[in-house]
């Protein structure tokens, strides 16, 4: 599957037309539209009509299309499905995965479409069958943490040593299957820039590709800290040519820059110099 850019995922209640507007001028690479917990009870028909409205009428330019559909198994979900024109739509985020059948599920519903899935896993049960889960649908693009309802059944705090292990876990299993991780929203400070920073800068270190965003403010900074800097792709760009130099000459290891160059390295290096290429383009 294609790697995309997934710095920054704003997340937008689906029956507020003015935010949906507003989003699409902002410097997300994703844009999810909601409809499940940022839409009150009896306004979710009001919703999907406005989502479906925005995804027709917006220029988005090259961000991505997400709608935050309701959890399978509800009332609303093959509603929200029924109501989205799915041509104007990249993916799904589909909350509260507890199992791969939701996702064998949802693919049937979405039969015949390009639409791509983003799993959410934010239980105790969707963190422990997160491979499972991972390994069940051709569609899956990424998972997604959400720590509310896992802190709620574990007790646990919303500290960054607290969610460790589902972080940590949910990463290993996106790894499995070359799809992307993205972290939970910084929950402790929405403007507060600094610490938005640090917590980024954490998730990246973990293997996330990026993070769901609930304020403007945070955007700036979740995007900086999933971007190379120039140094990073620089060095990334001699270890490749030093490499496939040795390659050419029949040597299965490079020495660049008084390190060690073996072919396992190669395919990471050139994730990162294809990221700031496509961050470049932004």
């Amino acid at each position: 599957m294609a790697l995309r850019l997934r710095r920054s995922m704003m997340l937008t209640p689906g029956h507020r037309p003015e935010r949906l507007a507003k989003a699409v001028t902002l410097s997300a690479d994703s844009l999810a539209f909601d409809l499940e917990d940022g839409v009150p009870p009896g306004r979710k028909a009001e919703a999907r009509a406005t989502v479906a409205e925005a995804l027709r009428g917006l220029d988005f330019g090259r961000r991505e299309r997400v709608v935050r559909i309701n959890a399978v198994g509800t009332g609303e979900f093959r509603a929200d499905i029924a109501a989205l024109p799915l041509d104007d739509l990249d993916a799904v985020l589909v909350p509260k995965v507890e199992n791969a059948a939701a996702l064998r599920e949802l693919d049937a519903v979405l039969a015949g479409t390009k639409v791509g899935v983003i799993a959410t896993l934010e239980t105790p049960r969707g963190v422990l069958n997160a491979l499972a889960i991972a390994d069940s649908s051709p569609r899956l693009i990424g998972m997604f943490f959400g720590p509310g309802d896992y802190t709620l059944q574990t007790g646990g705090a919303l500290t960054a040593r607290a969610l460790e292990f589902p972080r940590a876990t949910i990463v290993a299993a996106c790894g499995a299957v070359g799809i992307q991780a993205i972290d939970a929203p910084y929950l402790l400070g929405l403007r507060d820039v600094k610490a938005t920073l640090a917590d980024a800068l954490g998730a990246k270190e973990l293997g996330f590709s990026g993070k769901v965003v609930f304020h403007p403010d945070q955007i700036g900074p979740i995007n900086a800290a999933f971007t190379p800097d120039m140094s990073e792709v620089a060095r990334a760009r001699r270890f490749v040519a030093g490499y496939r130099e040795a390659a050419a000459r029949g040597e299965a290891v490079a020495l660049v820059d008084g390190e060690f160059i073996a072919m396992d390295l190669v395919p990471r290096m050139e994730r990162l110099i294809a990221l700031a290429e496509q961050a470049a383009a932004l």
